[in-house]
């Protein structure tokens, strides 16, 4: 394997109607299905794909956090290219970038998401170095100012209601789908916060199967939206919505 074919992956295609809101743009919970996809096909490409994973070695990936720092998100039918490479790993996380591109190369969206490798059954987090027999094991180190951000979400936000989780949010390891958690994310941000929000984080803590039911808390907080949803393990998910690179967002009264 080349080390061109493990640096970068590209691919271009046309925003879908079925994947675009009430404002005819991509929505924000689709741009991460289009990411987890994205991230699949360069895994197969590279000989890691999910089931060979799973098969050869009992393996899989698990989304930790994603972070999405948004310029515009692309129109319906709109030709975008989405370009994903590896970009090396912080402790036992790997860290990975995405970038959609308009046609004119107008960067629209920029992604940056960690993952964990883990035992398929057990869901234990396993250390990279099980990747080197693919020979994928990436030796770059991500220094600490390019990390993921960390973020907390304090007790006492107001509760904002339910979301049940349904056999279709399910994935094939069994839990709701991270790119799901953008759904609801996205359901529960307040109008005016949707509209102007320009960087969205999402930590993963637990997963939550078919059944449960995740109760969402969120408010404002030094100058950003916060959310937490729990589930009936504790803490499910924490998001926060903010404006450009992490700055104050402006957030009327409620």
């Amino acid at each position: 394997m080349t080390e061109d074919v493990i640096a970068e992956y590209s691919r271009g295609l046309r925003v879908p109607v079925y994947d675009v809101g009430p404002e005819n743009r991509l929505k924000f919970g689709s741009a991460l299905r289009l990411v987890q996809e994205t991230s699949e096909q360069h895994l197969g490409v590279m000989r890691v794909g999910y089931e060979k994973m799973r098969e050869k070695a009992g393996l899989v990936f698990f989304i930790i956090s994603t972070r999405v720092r948004i310029g515009r998100m692309p129109l319906h039918n709109e030709k975008i290219v989405i370009k994903t490479h590896p970009r090396g790993r912080g402790g036992a996380q790997f860290y990975r970038d995405f970038r959609f591109y308009g046609e004119n190369g107008e960067l629209l969206v920029d992604v940056m998401q960690t993952t964990v490798l883990a035992d398929a059954e057990s869901h234990k987090i396993r250390r990279p170095q099980a990747l080197r027999p693919f020979g994928i094991y990436p030796e770059n180190v991500v220094g600490p100012e390019e990390r993921m951000e960390r973020f907390s979400v304090p007790a006492g936000l107001p509760f904002a209601g339910e979301r049940p989780v349904f056999h279709s949010d399910l994935d094939a390891n069994g839990h709701m789908n991270n790119s799901v958690y953008g759904d609801v994310v996205s359901d529960f941000l307040p109008p005016a916060v949707r509209k102007t929000a320009r960087e969205i984080q999402i930590n993963y803590v637990s997963e939550t199967p078919e059944g449960d039911a995740l109760k969402i808390y969120a408010g404002k907080s030094g100058g950003k939206f916060l959310m937490r949803g729990e589930n009936a393990n504790g803490v499910s998910f924490t998001a926060s919505a903010s404006g450009k690179n992490g700055g104050a967002l402006f957030l009327p009264d409620a």
